[in-house]
């Protein structure tokens, strides 16, 4: 389902016209139009779109999570100054970098593979962030985690942000890996001949796994997590 369709769904739902969706969000009807006809495939008005409309901004961009929001005026507020449907022409406060996120994790390893659409959605992380944590923005993406494993840590869905530049094991740290085919979030531990322990939270429902540090592409560490609190 397209950005435009999930709009016209949205407003449907809503009883919005394209004229009173236009009014209440504050930019021109021919604007509008051009979203629901497919024109544009993302605003910078996305977050206020989505609070008119009562739905996720991350489902009205992405479809990537419910339609249904619900985060009150406060969350709002946080959402709308960390997440954006963003164009890379923007100018971007000094305050914060915009991270490209990426939905699925294999993409990371083969940028423009699949096309540029992974470069219309990123993420506003506060630069004091990098700073706290001693990590590259210049080396940084999201992804989306892929399921539960990492839960509560890490709930399926969540925005996770890599340094890329981070890739030597220190036991207890959440890394994105790629192992077998299958990409995963785990929390590696070394042990010795060479061999290193794939850790998740929810080892009843996930295999723990053990194995040739040489078998295990390391994408990145995690170091920063965001996701809706229900």
């Amino acid at each position: 389902m397209s950005f435009s369709e999930r709009l016209k769904i949205a407003m449907k739902a809503t009883g919005h016209t394209q004229g009173s969706l236009a009014r209440a969000v504050g930019m021109a009807q021919s604007s509008v139009w051009r979203l629901t006809s497919g024109g544009a495939s993302g605003t910078k008005k996305l977050f206020k779109i989505a609070k008119v409309l009562g739905v996720n901004p991350e489902w009205l961009s992405d479809g990537i999570v419910e339609m249904q929001a619900n985060y009150n005026n406060n969350d709002y507020q946080f959402f709308s100054d960390t997440v954006l449907s963003y164009n890379n022409k923007e100018t971007i406060s000094s305050d914060v970098y915009a991270i490209k996120i990426y939905n699925r994790m294999e993409w990371v390893l083969s940028p423009g593979k699949w096309g540029e659409k992974d470069s219309e959605t990123m993420f506003w992380l506060p630069k004091n962030i990098s700073l706290k944590t001693n990590t590259s923005l210049d080396n940084s993406v999201a992804v989306i985690a892929p399921d539960d494993s990492m839960s509560p840590h890490i709930e399926e869905g969540s925005i996770v942000i890599l340094d890329r530049s981070l890739k030597e094991v220190r036991n207890g740290k959440t890394y994105a890996v790629s192992y077998g085919g299958v990409y995963m979030l785990r929390t590696l531990y070394q042990l010795p001949e060479g061999k290193v322990r794939l850790k998740n939270n929810k080892p009843n429902d996930y295999p723990e796994d053990i194995i040739s540090i040489s078998d295990l592409t390391i994408i990145g560490k995690v170091y920063y997590v965001a996701g809706v609190f229900d």
